[in-house]
């Protein structure tokens, strides 16, 4: 058995040598597009970053906007009244406009438009949650500088069942758009964007679980001043660690002495130095830890700055979600169909010597789905209209804590 075990790890140590290659990203001169990466399959999108201005939220139960502030957008809240006061919002008016409003940097969950929320349950920044309509209703006016640097007043009236209605208008009133926008719609993806010049939604990212890593230019505070910067933001539950004083990042491995962070910001802009050009911060290496669990080291190699946006990385495989240590060969799990459609059952075939219990979890990290397993050969039945269209890890775990886990895609 000790030599099967041995021969596994060699193996498993080739195939992790063959998934190393280098990653050449462009974002274009003057970082006009963005870029979402996975891991697994490389660049999955490469889009222009100039065309929009709002990003809404797609889950129903968020009221998170955030801001194309690193693209130059500025949002300020109008300081001098409330909605009532839409008529005496002017072409003067940002003459007394003082601190702007930003996008975290560190959770995708907190955009510009919350981010003056206060400690009120009910407060979202924007508006207010009725709790007996159940709706976020508007209770702010907001001034912004669009992506094309023209001034417009904005008031976001309510959500509704998943659904955005708001209106803008030029600061002296003209050109006044109502606007709504059904953000469940595109539960598929993270954000669903909009452009206040062009009076367009704008659906321009991938599927939400298919990426690890966006290539972008974002605020970030630099010396306590909002500054805008070009890097590398992690998707939601993507984990990052940092290692640093390495004599070769390049074939350094041992990402368990590091801490894993869960921050979007946590690769962020850093990882570069301008010294009348750009140098990449020696002895350094990142690990990641995708959706399935693997851990890849990514090691940056050049940036070439605003001429071009190209970023060159190495990415390598290190670990495999499955650890040859926890399982025995009599221990299995599959999944038919995988992926599954959203009206039809799902299989999770399994072989335990013990019982197990069987968790469903969601890129959130929330359990969707908990149930108990019979030990031995198994079909376990799941109804899949219990499950909303993402993706998902189900976890299944016996009474000796031995865990399996395999990626589930329902769409």
């Amino acid at each position: 058995m000790k030599k099967h075990i041995i021969f596994l790890a060699f193996i498993s140590i080739i195939l992790f040598k063959a998934n190393s290659q280098t990653n050449l990203i462009t974002l274009n001169s003057g970082y006009e597009n963005q870029s979402f990466y996975s891991l697994e399959n490389g660049e999955i999108l490469n889009v222009e970053n100039t065309n929009w201005d709002l990003a809404f939220s797609t889950d129903a139960y968020s009221a998170n906007i955030r801001i194309n502030g690193g693209k130059g957008v500025e949002l300020y809240i109008y300081p001098n009244g409330d909605t009532s006061e839409w008529g005496a919002i002017n072409t003067s008016t940002p003459n007394i406009l003082t601190t702007s409003l930003h996008n975290s940097d560190t959770s995708w969950n907190y955009g510009a438009f919350i981010s003056t929320q206060s400690n009120d349950m009910f407060d979202y920044g924007w508006g207010v949650y009725n709790i007996q309509t159940h709706n976020i209703v508007g209770d702010s006016l907001f001034i912004i500088k669009t992506i094309d640097g023209n001034w417009k007043k904005l008031f976001i009236k309510r959500k509704a069942n998943g659904e955005y209605f708001f209106k803008f208008s030029n600061l002296d009133g003209s050109n006044e758009v109502n606007e709504n926008i059904l953000g469940t719609a595109y539960s598929n993806k993270r954000f669903i964007y909009y452009s206040l010049e062009n009076e367009m939604i704008i659906d321009r990212e991938p599927d939400l679980s298919s990426w690890d890593i966006t290539f972008t230019k974002y605020i970030t505070p630099v010396q306590n001043i909002p500054y805008s910067v070009t890097g590398a933001l992690s998707n939601v539950g993507i984990k990052v660690a940092e290692a640093n004083n390495l004599s070769n990042p390049l074939i350094y491995n041992d990402f368990n002495n590091h801490p894993f962070e869960i921050e979007m910001n946590s690769l962020g802009y850093d990882w570069k130095q301008f010294q009348g050009s750009y140098v990449i911060v020696p002895n350094r290496a990142y690990f990641i830890k995708d959706y399935n669990e693997k851990i890849w080291r990514l090691v940056f190699s050049s940036f070439d700055g605003s001429s071009t946006g190209n970023i060159e990385f190495n990415t390598e495989l290190v670990s495999s979600s499955t650890s040859i240590s926890n399982y025995s060969n009599k221990e299995t799990l599959e999944i038919y169909p995988n992926p599954s459609k959203s009206n039809q059952n799902i299989s999770l075939v399994y072989d335990n010597k013990n019982e197990v219990t069987i968790d469903i979890i969601d890129i959130f990290g929330k359990t969707v789905y908990s149930n108990s397993g019979d030990k031995g050969f198994s079909n376990h039945i799941i109804n899949a209209n219990l499950l909303d269209k993402g993706t998902y890890i189900v976890l299944l775990k016996n009474e000796k804590n031995l865990q399996l886990k395999k990626k589930l895609i329902v769409y």
